[in-house]
């Protein structure tokens, strides 16, 4: 019997646990749009989301959010909705120059792209002794509508939350958490510690908690002050690296400061007239 027979049931039981009244189970969850509830809260609000009222600025992010009391399973919970604009208007943009460099392509050679599966997906192309390449070229709107009804959309799930922003802001910090021990295992290599005693193991973990510590400061520190505005943390990084220190005869020369370093530098709170 295949697995996913086997869990849905115990995770249809869970839900319903969840979803008790009676339950003391506090719960904020991220719904995914295979479900027929998160869909249907989507489209309850696409008309009238995007407003000032809603606005809700998270980070760098600015946001549309709303809260709407709903029933659920014969439960009442909040539904918060949220519709990040930048991330819906990116996603359109990029489909859209892809399907048209399908266009593109299917005009200037129609017989080698009619085997490519994006051409298949997205466009119908058909022999006609009417055009000039002997094919008309029609664009499937219908499947990029589909795959773009749900870009850019969140849904979340709460029994206590009861308004948006402050459920958005709890998921963003849960959503830290998840990411610092996805940094810990892809970005500090602790996916795998490949050491051979238990001593070497503590040490490697105690010396990635530090880093990551280290990288959590960072990141609160870009973030209060704005400056993922002009630089990942990565290129951040990369602009003082370019900072040298010559030492001759004991003196130390610092190489010249530039205007990035010392916004840097300050956002930091560090003294950079060394």
């Amino acid at each position: 019997m295949p697995a996913q027979r086997i869990l849905m049931p115990c995770v249809f039981h869970l839900t319903l646990t969840m979803l008790d009244e009676k339950s003391k189970v506090r719960f904020l969850i991220a719904l995914p749009f295979n479900m027929t509830f998160p869909k249907k809260q989507v489209e309850s609000e696409r008309i009238d989301i995007d407003c000032i009222e809603n606005t809700i600025s998270v980070g760098a992010d600015i946001l549309r959010g709303v809260t709407k009391k709903r029933v659920w399973d014969g439960c009442n919970i909040f539904a918060h909705v949220y519709l990040n604009p930048d991330e819906a208007t990116y996603s359109k943009n990029k489909l859209y120059a892809k399907i048209q460099s399908l266009v593109d392509r299917v005009r200037l050679d129609p017989v080698s792209c009619a085997d490519d599966p994006d051409v298949k997906k997205y466009l119908i192309v058909r022999k006609s002794a009417r055009e000039d390449i002997g094919y008309t070229i029609n664009i499937r709107h219908d499947v990029a509508k589909k795959e773009l009804a749900h870009t850019g959309w969140l849904v979340l799930l709460s029994n206590h939350v009861d308004n948006a922003r402050s459920a958005i802001q709890t998921y963003r910090d849960k959503d830290v958490v998840e990411k610092g021990f996805q940094y810990m295992k892809n970005c500090l290599d602790l996916a795998r510690l490949r050491v051979h005693s238990d001593n070497a193991m503590n040490n490697r973990i105690f010396i990635g908690f530090i880093a990551l510590i280290l990288t959590a400061h960072i990141h609160s520190v870009m973030l209060h002050h704005s400056l993922y505005d002009k630089w990942t943390m990565k290129k951040m990084l990369k602009t003082l690296e370019r900072m040298k220190v010559h030492y001759i005869k004991n003196d130390k020369i610092l190489s010249p400061i530039s205007k990035d370093q010392k916004h840097i530098f300050r956002a930091f709170g560090l003294n950079f007239d060394l």
